[in-house]
């Protein structure tokens, strides 16, 4: 974000820019969300039968709520104010920024409101598990999923985002009195995939004998969506005003680039990726507190490098690979020792 042509007041603006950044974000911004609530879903009806009710909010009040609310609290406030910092000539004090701007207009909850969002999404399955538990039993055996599965569930997915989208920016943010902060055009898509994600869980796909979808097949398709969310976004989505036919377009080619582009990543990490190494086991054992960090490395280093006059493929390559690299390191050799202090008996406290 800190090379696209946009001036982000929460990001470190680089001097030098580039349009196809803009691209890179349009398309990257589809996906990835999409791709983690169901990764989500997928794991969470295991975890609370194997658990039960009340040792699975136990863990998810330890391990998603207090993070998130730390995150919110301390972090988060740090990244609006570096930001800010890297964006003016003044340096404001920092406590002051705490105490009154970061919660008026600087407000935000960074990374972090992947949380919350999640921990509703966990409230709203156990309500529905409670409700019915007979429906989250796994199946006895797989179900292949059909083209119009797939195609009903793109159309089903895009109606909350057009919903969403006839009152909202398609990327805008609110927050409800600081606590609760979602894209509105976008969380119904999101719980949709967590959903689908209980849906795959329990029809066994992505194990060996279970659906496991084509690598081929999902990459050709995600690739064309690509260019067609691309070229619908530039042409009919940047006027003031989106006729409302344009924003049903919208809400079209945003869910099926979203559908095609998951499960193509989905089917090439099995594919490619699905490795014991230990390079792959420790990256994988570091993800959460990799995520968890990741803003406090990534925006010091790009405020680094801002104005530095270099090649800017070469610089955002450079940084991205600096980020990957510390994180990982601070994760495995600083933090995962000290968390291993705070265990008892084996398990965190």
């Amino acid at each position: 974000m800190a090379y696209t042509t946009w001036d982000l007041v929460w990001w470190v603006n680089d001097m030098q820019k580039n349009k196809l950044f803009d691209l890179f974000v349009w398309a990257t911004d589809v996906y990835i969300m999409p791709i983690m609530f169901l990764i989500a879903g997928y794991f969470t009806p295991v975890l609370l039968l194997n658990k039960g009710i009340k040792l699975f909010w136990q863990d998810k009040l330890r391990r998603i709520v207090l993070p998130w609310l730390a995150g919110v609290l301390f972090i988060a406030p740090l990244i609006g104010y570096s930001a800010l910092v890297s964006n003016t000539d003044t340096q404001p004090n920092y406590l002051s920024f705490w105490a009154n701007d970061f919660f008026g207009e600087y407000y935000q909850q960074a990374h972090y409101w992947f949380l919350e969002l999640l921990a509703i999404f966990f409230l709203l399955f156990t309500i529905a598990y409670v409700l019915r538990p007979s429906y989250f039993r796994e199946q006895p055996q797989s179900r292949i999923p059909s083209v119009w599965f797939f195609l009903l569930f793109a159309l089903f997915s895009a109606v909350p985002f057009f919903i969403g989208n006839l009152f909202f920016w398609s990327d805008a943010w609110i927050h409800v009195k600081r606590l609760i902060m979602i894209q509105p055009v976008r969380v119904g898509l999101y719980l949709c995939y967590f959903a689908l994600g209980v849906y795959a869980w329990k029809n066994a796909w992505f194990t060996r004998d279970g659906y496991r979808p084509c690598p081929f097949t999902w990459s050709i398709a995600a690739v064309i969506m690509l260019f067609v969310f691309l070229y619908y976004r530039v042409t009919f989505t940047l006027m003031p005003d989106v006729p409302v036919l344009f924003k049903a377009g919208h809400a079209l080619v945003f869910s099926f680039f979203s559908l095609t582009a998951a499960f193509s990543f989905i089917a090439l990490f099995q594919r490619f990726a699905d490795s014991d190494a230990y390079l792959w086991r420790r990256l994988a054992a570091n993800s959460y507190t990799i995520y968890f960090i990741h803003q406090c490395v990534v925006i010091p280093l790009a405020f680094a490098v801002q104005k530095i006059q270099f090649n800017i493929w070469i610089k955002y390559l450079g940084v991205s690979v600096a980020a990957v690299t510390l994180c990982f390191l601070i994760s495995e050799y600083i933090i995962s020792p000290v968390l291993s202090l705070t265990k008892k008996d084996g398990k965190p406290l």
